[in-house]
Formats: structure tokens, sequence, C-alpha cells
């Protein structure tokens, strides 16, 4: 008969063995029912420190979508000496799996392992862990994010073996001015993309926030603050990617003022980094190359299984086919809001029951001149891995805009008239209130504000 640790030992190596046709896992990682990446992490961290951990490596705590995902997921960790991990869901409200959703935005849970009595958020918290030995192996349970530490699983997307890559994630390698041994490592757009090109590479474009993650960690500690990022307007604030891949991300600055037909991607030392934001293609900047890895066939399989749509609603993309269209239709729209600019539709998501991010609020009734009188309640969510950004796009009120982070202290308290400004939550949980019953006496119209993860 076979001993139980032999089993587990064949078990694993039967799930280790690599794809054929060149799929396999970056320097690290362990495939796993051929089709995760997995490392497992035996130190002991916190819930917000196990993501960022995870996002440094381009990716997300272990998403569980099946039983053999969850039994072999449990396996690895015990035999790792890990008797409970982190993994990728996040639940916001108690007893209820259609709150639940996987960090890597595939959406809310298809297969579920809670315990009985979970996901238990009140009480313990949104954050959820597996047991990984004894009688409840293999069970789900809720834990509070900021309190726990316990060891976690990350999980990057399957890649496209290249010894000769040094930043290899999601069937595409990345190279840095930096590493190239030029005798300019910032230079124009135009110069920059040429160069690209001459490696078979375009400059880069970026599809996914598990990419863009990716990226920031290629610059970690390099003192670099911006590099190109391979797109150009081909309209007036309209982008499309040089290489000529779909618009399927948007991660533009909500409050970026700054102009031109290029675009620069924030490396600065702020939480909220990784942003972009217009420049003139003329400026001299750093910059990244990114080439397909031999057919990639992985690559574009699992980007469009993880973007659908663009990650800030600020800035909706349109296709050229459909620009002259739209063009007589804004046309269309702009006198006939004009027209009936006292009787608008409310828009404002005001006392919904959940807002995730990415997403958009409005006082209600914004933007009418007199805008009505009501008290509003935002609760507003992120992802697992991120916190909530609040960036306030137009603002005038008489009373003021509280926001709360999940525990319900105050992080922020603004009133009257201001310039565009941002509120970075402290979780992935935050709640904003504002009571408008003076905003039309005294002649204020409101706020708008783009919610985007961090």
């Amino acid at each position: 008969m076979i001993s139980k640790s032999v089993s587990i030992f064949l078990l694993l190596a039967l799930f280790s063995i690599k794809y054929s046709e060149g799929q396999s896992c970056p320097t690290g990682f362990q495939l796993v029912n051929q089709n995760k990446c997995l490392r497992v992490f035996a130190q002991k961290l916190k819930h917000l420190e196990a993501e960022t951990d995870c996002s440094y490596l381009g990716g997300t705590l272990v998403t569980i979508k099946t039983a053999i995902d969850n039994r072999v997921i449990a396996n690895i960790a015990a035999n790792a000496g890990a008797s409970s991990i982190w993994i990728g869901i996040f639940c916001f409200a108690t007893g209820n799996t259609t709150t639940c959703y996987h960090d890597d935005n595939s959406g809310e849970l298809t297969y579920n392992s809670f315990a009985s009595g979970n996901p238990a958020v009140t009480g313990n918290g949104g954050c959820v862990y597996m047991q990984t030995s004894g009688k409840t192996s293999g069970q789900w349970l809720s834990a509070p994010c900021a309190v726990v530490g316990m060891p976690f699983v990350c999980e990057v997307p399957m890649t496209v073996a290249d010894p000769t890559c040094s930043h290899n994630y999601n069937g595409y390698c990345y190279t840095g001015s930096t590493e190239m041994h030029l005798a300019t490592i910032n230079t124009t757009y135009e110069r920059a993309q040429s160069i690209c090109q001459s490696k078979n590479s375009d400059l880069v474009s970026i599809h996914s926030k598990q990419e863009l993650d990716f990226i920031r960690a290629i610059y970690r500690n390099s003192g670099i603050q911006q590099i190109f990022v391979g797109a150009q307007a081909f309209l007036p604030d309209t982008f499309d990617w040089s290489d000529g891949s779909n618009w399927d991300f948007d991660y533009t600055d909500p409050l970026a003022t700054s102009k031109g037909n290029c675009l620069v991607m924030d490396l600065s030392d702020r939480p909220n980094n990784g942003m972009w934001s217009q420049t003139d293609c003329q400026n001299v900047n750093f910059f990244l190359c990114k080439r397909k890895i031999g057919d990639a066939t992985v690559a574009t399989t699992v980007a469009t299984a993880e973007t659908t749509e663009a990650v800030n609603p600020k800035f909706k993309r349109a296709s050229r086919g459909t620009l002259e269209q739209l063009s007589y239709l804004h046309n269309f729209l702009s006198f006939f809001l004009a027209a009936i600019r006292n009787e608008l539709l409310d828009f404002s998501n005001c006392n919904s029951t959940l807002i995730l991010a990415p997403g958009t609020i409005t006082s209600f009734g914004y933007p009418n001149t007199k805008p009505p009188i009501t008290t509003c309640t935002w609760n507003i969510g992120a992802l697992g891995p991120y916190r909530v950004g609040v960036y306030f796009t137009d603002f005038s009120v008489y009373n003021a805009v509280y926001v709360y982070d999940e525990y319900g202290n105050i992080i922020s308290s603004v009133t009257g008239n201001m310039r565009p400004f941002q509120v970075l939550g402290t979780s992935n949980v935050v709640t904003i209130t504002h009571d408008s019953r003076f905003d039309a006496a005294y002649n204020y119209n409101g706020f708008s504000a783009t919610i985007l993860p961090y």
C-alpha cells in the first residue's frame, strides 16, 4: 500500500508537469492542474501585506473555482507546513456568497467551500482564508483582514518559457531602457518606439491591473519617476495602443491636467502610483519595451478573460469606426441635455447597496443648478487586492462630504468650492455621506467623483 506522504508527492509531481506547446510558469512558481501557476509563502502576513507581495509578482492571492483546485491547493499548502492560508476572495456581506468576489476580476463566486456560518463578515471581516489540515481541511472561513497574519499562496498567469527574458509575464517579455546598454536611456516617444521595434518589440501596452502592478514592480526602488507607455492620441484625449492591441484597460489619472498626444506612467513613491497622464511626445522619458514570446497563445487567452471593460469609467475609449457616429450623438445630447438640465434623471448611485470600483458617483441630481434636498450614502468597495481611491473631479457643496473607513472613522471631511482632489481609503471599503439640504439655497451645485482601485 502506498503511504499518504508518497501519494501526495506523486500527486504534486503529476500536477507540476509543464504544459506541452511551450506553456510554463515563471521561475519559482509551480504549474497546478494544468491551469494555475502557484507559489506558497510560509511567512505569516496580514491580508493587505500578502496581497501586496503577490502584486509585485503580477498576481493575486490564489483564486479557487473548482473542488479539484480546492483540494490540490489545500494539499500543497499543508505539504509546505501551512495549516491555514489566505485565498483570493473578499466578501462584503455576512451569509451571502453573491457579495463575494475573486481577486482576479473574474466576478462573483461560482464555487465555494465556506464552512457553516460563513462568510461571517459582521464581527470577523471580509477577508477569507482556507483551513488546510484536520477535519476542516479545504473549508473557507472569514477573518479580520488587518489583524490576523497567516501564510498565503500567490497565483500568476501562465507564460511561455524564454531563458533570455528577465521580466517574463503572461506570454510577454519586458525590457526597460535602463537594461539595454544604450548611449541614451531616456528619449522622445518616436525614438523610444524605434528602439523597441529594432528589438522586435513595441513600447509597452497594458491590459490589466495585474500587468500594471507587474510593471510597477520592475521599477520598484529604481528612482525612476515615470516612463512612456505605448499609446498615442489619434483624436484629442482619445488614445490607441501603438502595438495595435485593444484598448481594454484604462488607468488614466482623473485629476491629471497636462495635455499632449502621448502618455506617461507615474512611478513616483505615492501610494496610488501607476496612473497615466498626457505629455508632449517630444519630451524625454525612460521607456519600457514589450514583445510577445513565441506564439504566446496563453497570453491572449488570459488577457481576454481578465479584462472586459475599462478600469477608469471617466475615460471610455471608442474605435475609429464609431467616432463619426459618436460626434453626431454628442452634439445631439448636448443640445438635449441643455434643454432639460433642470429635469435630469438621477445617475448618482445615491443609497446603492454596493458600488464596486471602478465606477462614478455624484451628489443627487448633479449637475442640476438647483440640486434637490436629500441625504445620500454610498457604500464603495474594491476587489480584495486593492484599496479604494476617490477622485473628486467637481466639488461644490454647503454641507461637508464625509468619507469613512470600514470601521466608521472619518478619513476626510470637506466643504465649499474645491478644486479637484483625491481621498485615498485605507482598505478596500469606504463609505461616503452627503446632506444636500442647503446646496441649492446657497448656489452650490454638488459633486462628481471617479472611484478607482489602487
